[in-house]
């Protein structure tokens, strides 16, 4: 199948022109898509998660299904019932949301529900997508995820050694993981019509830079339709990759250069992200993006953006006590949206579609007719 370079164009809110509108005049539109993190447990313990934190992520129990549940009774918040995330989907169904996005927080296929839900999401009329470990794959999960639009595996590894240290998970986990991918890519092609995109994430990070192109090589001979290179988000900024930074720059062209054809693309993002952390604060106030996709905590609270997510700065209103619909057109969510300045964050992994989106709604930009 062949792969559209444009999965990760910042430009596809272009084709929403009634979301650009509604945001032009002012107004709240409902979300294109709908971040839901349904389970903040996770199976995996990796150094350089974002929610890695005490008292947040498990990073003990590694997908014991007895353990999980035993840890689901001594921390009811850390996952969503299946009851309240029906009601989710419900609900955004019926205020006519486009997708859904199950990702972390934790894992979302250590929630014991989350096959229900999937299935569940389509039946409403949604598009799919999944992030997720690859871990766990129940029996009939590869084939309503062939359904889905798309899902990207979270692997950030070479070999077997480099992931298990760097996930602490047992060295077996690996080719676990690359044989669910095997099966979702299998379920695929004995879906018809099937459009889904199959793709595999690597985070560079210091324990990893220098697989960076054998990674690549891997995972092109899986049948998957992309591999995204990224640096990780971190508080030491530029300064972790100084000294990498340009070895790892040259991996993964090289990778792009060497993997790269029409059936398999190699989206590097490497450099796009350190220039996001090298920007620090928006130079903008208004956050379009948040008003297209909103993300839905594990702890049942609504923030701006996964990188605001479990902090008061990003913190929308909770729907611990209300429906996602009633919250939706309360008076306090739109004074919390309303207040909102992108200013005030430390930084963005986004800015490139908020510039895109608020240059689209301004009034009477610049020289339009000079295309």
């Amino acid at each position: 199948m062949k792969t559209d370079p444009n999965v990760y164009s910042p430009y596809k809110a272009a084709h929403h022109a009634d979301k650009i509108d509604e945001l032009k005049k002012g107004k709240q539109p409902v979300p294109l898509q709908v971040q839901l993190i349904i389970a903040d447990l996770c199976n995996h313990n990796c150094s350089f998660c974002a929610y890695r934190m005490e008292g947040y992520t498990s990073n003990k129990n590694f997908g014991e299904w007895d353990a999980v549940k035993q840890m689901i009774n001594n921390n009811p918040n850390r996952m969503i019932s299946y009851e309240k995330c029906i009601e989710i989907l419900d609900d955004c169904a019926e205020m006519g949301v486009k997708a859904l996005q199950f990702t972390g927080g934790g894992e979302p296929t250590v929630h014991p529900k989350h096959k229900e839900l999937f299935q569940h999401t389509l039946d409403k009329g949604m598009d799919l997508a999944l992030v997720t470990n690859g871990t766990v794959m129940r029996e009939g999960v590869p084939e309503i995820l062939a359904q889905g639009k798309w899902v990207r595996f979270s692997v950030d590894a070479g070999n077997a050694e480099s992931y298990s240290k760097i996930r602490e998970v047992p060295v077996a986990y690996f080719e676990k993981t690359l044989n669910n991918i095997k099966k979702v890519v299998a379920a695929r092609a004995k879906t018809p019509d099937s459009d889904l995109v199959i793709g595999v994430g690597f985070v560079v990070v210091k324990e990893n830079w220098t697989e960076i192109y054998d990674a690549v090589e891997k995972y092109s001979k899986l049948g998957v339709d992309n591999v995204r290179i990224s640096a990780v988000f971190t508080p030491e900024d530029f300064d972790y990759f100084a000294e990498f930074y340009e070895e790892a720059k040259a991996l993964a062209q090289k990778a792009k250069d060497d993997f790269e054809t029409d059936e398999f693309k190699v989206f590097n993002l490497f450099g796009d992200r350190l220039g996001d952390l090298e920007l620090k604060k928006p130079d903008y106030d208004f956050c379009s993006y948040m008003h297209l996709n909103t993300y839905i905590g594990g702890d049942l609270k609504v923030y701006t953006c996964c990188n605001n997510a479990y902090n008061d700065h990003g913190d929308m209103g909770s729907l611990n006590d209300q429906r996602f619909i009633d919250y939706w057109l309360s008076e306090s969510k739109k004074e919390k949206y309303d207040c909102f300045k992108a200013s005030s964050c430390a930084r963005c992994m986004f800015n490139n579609k908020n510039r895109f989106l608020n240059y689209m709604i301004e009034d009477n930009p610049i020289h339009v007719n000079y295309i």
